[in-house]
């Protein structure tokens, strides 16, 4: 008997294709046929290609800017290509089911499934419904979301399963002492920016830092862009504080480990918030102000209503706030105990779940 196939669309950015990524786990284990397809980035890249019996396809699509005309007259080529590559892939596998993971990179998949009647299945991570799945929500079959249904103005077909995460929460951790060389007796600060870095954070911590290697250690997540700067500082720094500051450019097997350990986090309010929550950790969020639809401040408005984040405005990074809130909290014990606590109450844990049943129904 022919194996019933699966096309999971999750492309460009670590929000997008870390869910892909897990379900496509799952999915193998179900003895499924499945299909990834993102547009071939460096991050797609190194989670697509782990997977042992999936199939990686890049996509064609593009992406709108603002005031870019020319930019966009060529993204709107591509999507159009896309499109039709769509229809001929759709036409060729017949996938009994497209799941698609927001993003701009999944409007021609879906459109060509519409129009050959496959039924669609999508996922938003955010408060905030993005603009392509509000779009493809029209005619989606389910539309799965992170946070409580009541959170979004338009609830039709709302399903809540919480955050698609990985199965990392469920490992040991390797030795995260010895592979960060952290000093036991002292708390650790994990800094992140997300899976490309985040500057206006980058820059706060290089301007405390000397104050912060005084009393803690800091795991520091750069990005590329800035990790040579990040090196340069650590250099700068005293030799008797320099092992208490570990910038890298991106976390990737150890980054579970990183966070297992740390005391505190600092992070974007993106859809690695609700990780955060799964793994019971105090945390301080710093939305990124320019996101779609301000998306990142509502994500972070709505664990500091339930007391469960310490919320930076993130157009005003001040190097004397960023370091006050940071001592303010670490230094509280009962306050990182309510943060966690609150935090790790306010989100569903079994989204993967969820998520990889319903689209196992599809192939009954």
């Amino acid at each position: 008997m022919k194996r019933k196939t699966i096309f999971l669309v999750g492309a460009d950015t670590g929000g997008h294709v870390v869910p892909v990524f897990a379900l496509a786990k799952d999915l193998e284990n179900h003895g499924c046929r499945v299909f990834v397809l993102g547009v071939g980035t460096q991050i797609e890249k190194k989670f697509y290609n782990k997977l042992k019996k999936t199939t990686y396809l890049k996509l064609l699509a593009g992406k709108l800017r603002p005031g870019k005309v020319l930019q966009n007259a060529y993204s709107l080529l591509l999507s159009a290509l896309g499109f039709f590559q769509s229809l001929a892939l759709i036409i060729i596998n017949r996938p009994s089911v497209v799941f698609l993971k927001g993003n701009y990179a999944t409007i021609p998949m879906a459109y060509a499934a519409k129009l050959l009647l496959v039924p669609i299945v999508i996922h938003e991570s955010d408060a905030i419904i993005g603009k392509s799945n509000r779009t493809i929500s029209a005619f989606a079959k389910t539309v799965f979301v992170s946070y409580p249904v009541e959170t979004y103005k338009n609830q039709n077909k709302l399903i809540y399963s919480g955050l698609i995460m990985r199965d990392d929460f469920d490992k040991d951790l390797k030795n995260p002492l010895q592979y960060f060389n952290l000093d036991p007796n002292r708390k650790t600060i994990l800094i992140l920016g997300g899976s490309l870095g985040a500057h206006s954070i980058n820059q706060a911590v290089f301007k405390t830092i000397n104050q912060l290697s005084e009393s803690y250690q800091v795991i520091h997540q750069t990005g590329s862009e800035d990790f040579v700067q990040a090196k340069e500082i650590k250099n700068q720094l005293d030799k008797d504080r320099q092992k208490y500051y570990m910038p890298v450019d991106f976390l990737e097997d150890n980054l579970f480990d990183a966070l297992k350990r740390s005391d505190l986090v600092i992070s974007r309010s993106g859809s690695m918030v609700m990780e955060l929550a799964a793994l019971n950790k105090p945390v301080i969020l710093i939305p990124y102000p320019y996101a779609a639809a301000d998306h990142q401040t509502a994500n972070a408005k709505f664990f500091e209503d339930k007391g469960a984040a310490v919320v930076i405005d993130g157009k005003n990074i001040s190097p004397t706030t960023f370091y006050s809130e940071i001592t303010k909290t670490i230094t509280n014990p009962n306050k990182l105990k309510a943060l966690a606590g609150n935090m790790h109450g306010s989100i569903r844990l079994n989204g993967r779940e969820l998520v990889v049943n319903k689209l196992l129904e599809y192939l009954k």
